[in-house]
């Protein structure tokens, strides 16, 4: 008895819980022995992708580890644009007794006698339309099909009630700073957040910025920042790849010239309040914040993070704490007490941050400078809050 091994290819970037769902009702529905899921290289329909070859399959075995299901590297090890009738006469070939049922959307069925070579797939492939909107009554697609397609081969029109999220919705949420639980599987969501994939950043442009842009004292300080972030994201929760990139990045205009950052200033629009112009060691966090917005488009979390990194702000988020206790234990600090507050760090957040902002307003009053309000702000509702504690 011949087996039924269904393809199903796409981009894939990621795969989400809309493809999983579609995966697993082809599998039930067609009664396959096996279903390959095809990650293209190039699509001739979609001219660019947003992670790495490599990326995308493991996030497709993360996402499908049944082993009905078979994550194949055929056409991305082909490289070039992937043509349906090269991939359809590789699997023939290699399963010549089997039929191989080969899977489209209903868009590409309605398309499908404008494919390259389409008559010679149909000679190799049953193919199967999945129908997931209300765009074409399936009335429409089956008519269409038997006027143009099925007098040159099989087709299958399913009809199926789709998971609505896609691919490009994920990579903008992604990006944004908001949660994709739920549109994904728990292992790619967990794969995406640990390589730091569609944030939109390139890591190793931003790297050879901050290196040349720094001291060797002020880039060592700034990956042991780096360093101590993700530890901390990693013990409390948060997401490790983006503590990471704002430790990074959070001193990138340290040691910027003073002209350069009021010309920052200017070009970005920001308006220093009196006493930010005074206290010009603030600047860096305020112009960083800037020029990572506008050369990197980095994630709206990560720029906050760096903007409050040195005076702290009332509600503060998970990685705005992070980066700043960071910034006071990272391995190359050596000043006196940075051993308890790397003890208390390990303890608490919030711990360790209202001995950070002790020790800030201090030395701020003992030079006789202003303190800046987010930094009273910050330690105010810590203060605030253990009173309810107690």
């Amino acid at each position: 008895m011949k087996d039924k091994i269904g393809i199903f290819g796409g981009s894939f970037d990621p795969m989400h819980s809309g493809h999983t769902k579609l995966a697993h009702y082809l599998l039930s529905k067609l009664e396959l022995s096996s279903l390959i899921i095809m990650p293209a290289a190039v699509s001739p329909f979609k001219s660019e992708t947003y992670s790495s070859d490599e990326d995308r399959l493991n996030i497709c075995r993360l996402s499908l580890p049944e082993e009905q299901f078979v994550i194949s590297d055929f056409e991305i090890s082909r490289g070039g644009v992937s043509y349906s009738y090269d991939t359809v006469s590789f699997f023939k070939e290699l399963y010549p007794e089997d039929e191989i049922l080969f899977v489209i959307g209903e868009d590409q069925l309605l398309i499908f006698n404008k494919w390259r070579r389409w008559k010679e797939i149909l000679q190799k492939v049953t193919l199967v339309a999945v129908k997931r909107n209300n765009c074409t009554p399936i009335s429409e697609l089956e008519d269409f099909a038997d006027k143009n397609i099925r007098p040159f081969g099989k087709v299958i029109i399913l009809p199926f009630e789709p998971f609505e999220v896609s691919s490009t919705q994920i990579r903008e949420r992604q990006k944004n700073g908001e949660s994709i639980e739920g549109l994904v599987s728990p292992q790619a969501q967990k794969y995406i957040a640990e390589k730091g994939l569609y944030l939109g950043i390139d890591e190793q442009l931003l790297l050879k910025d901050v290196r040349k842009r720094l001291s060797d004292y002020r880039y060592h300080h700034s990956v042991c920042v780096a360093e101590s972030a993700k530890e901390l994201a990693k013990r409390f929760g948060a997401d490790e790849y983006k503590a990471y990139i704002a430790g990074i990045a959070h001193d990138i205009l340290k040691e910027q010239p003073e002209e350069e950052a009021k010309s920052l200033f200017d070009k970005a629009g920001v308006s220093l309040s009196e006493l930010e112009k005074r206290s010009k060691k603030l600047w860096h966090a305020i112009a960083g914040e800037a020029y990572l917005r506008e050369k990197y488009s980095l994630p709206e979390d990560i720029l906050s993070a760096v903007r409050y990194h040195t005076t702290g702000k009332g509600n503060m988020t998970l990685l705005q704490k992070i980066l700043f206790v960071a910034d006071f234990i990272s391995a190359d600090r050596e000043y006196d007490g940075v051993r308890d507050m790397r003890e208390r760090a390990k303890e608490s957040l919030e711990t360790a941050m209202e001995e950070g902002l002790r020790f800030t307003i201090e030395e701020l009053s003992a030079k006789c400078l202003p303190i800046h309000p987010d930094t009273l702000s910050a330690y105010n509702q810590i203060l605030l809050r253990k009173e309810k504690e107690i």
